[in-house]
């Protein structure tokens, strides 16, 4: 998910464009990057105002790539590469476009190893205890897909010995769900309870963590980034290429 920052000619003042000559490529490629690197400071802006206690990670999660004088292009956008959790291109697309969310990298884990149906997406529910920035906590990922044993790899998967351990400690455990209506195949078994992954803490006392839905996730499309985006390189972009050129035309070599 990005946006480029092109530059013509013909916006700009022919006389200072003569006044460059062959200096005019580098003033024009460095005047887009400024413009690429405007568009990326006001988008932290423009997501402090929009969304709701965003993280470091999120107002953190986009790139610039430098405008060169073959180019003539800069680049700005986000992140669609992540080695833990969902990347910000993907996750903040919802968010640009509106519409239903995805299935998370989370949700898909689920589904790949039949605790989940492809129709259902997992919600926080009351046993969920929320970060300060409202987001599930990582860690508690992985210590549910440990516990029920089914990590990506099988590696930091729970063994019996720690289960034991963490058993007679009183550390609350997980388990699943599968509605009243599940068939009895292997370890699943039909309950009363609603489909999702629950907690039984040191007491026994049993809360839902997450509730399997089949309803998606609908957002609204409140961050128009092309928008601001489009708006920040038309104002800035003349503004940085005369900055740019001032410096080389005060160059006292010329």
């Amino acid at each position: 998910m990005k946006t480029s920052v092109t530059f013509n000619q013909k916006e700009f003042e022919q006389t200072l464009a003569r006044d460059l000559g062959r200096d005019l490529p580098f003033a024009a490629a460095r005047a887009l990057t400024w413009t690429a690197q405007d568009i990326r400071k006001n988008s932290r802006k423009w997501m402090m105002r929009v969304f709701d206690r965003p993280t470091r990670w999120t107002l953190n999660a986009h790139y610039v790539k430098w405008a060169t004088k073959k180019t003539m292009l800069a680049e700005f956008g986000f992140k669609e590469t992540a080695e833990k959790g969902t990347p910000a291109g993907k996750y903040l697309l919802t968010q640009i476009r509106g519409g239903r969310r995805p299935h998370t990298r989370w949700e898909k884990r689920l589904i790949q190893v039949g605790i989940m149906q492809r129709h259902e997406y997992a919600m926080p529910a009351q046993g969920l205890k929320l970060n300060a920035h409202g987001n599930v906590p990582h860690a508690l990922y992985s210590k549910i897909l440990s516990q029920l044993r089914i990590g990506d790899s099988g590696h930091g998967n729970e063994t019996e010995r720690t289960k034991r351990a963490k058993k007679r400690s009183g550390a609350a455990r997980y388990f699943v769900s599968y509605g009243k209506d599940a068939p009895r195949i292997g370890s699943v078994r039909p309950t009363n309870l609603p489909r999702g992954i629950w907690q039984r803490d040191r007491r026994g006392a049993i809360t839902p963590v997450f509730v399997f839905v089949s309803t998606a996730p609908d957002y609204a499309d409140i961050f128009d980034w092309k928008r601001w985006a489009t708006e920040t390189a038309r104002a800035r972009l003349p503004i940085n290429f005369k900055r740019s050129a001032d410096l080389i035309l005060r160059r006292p070599n010329r």
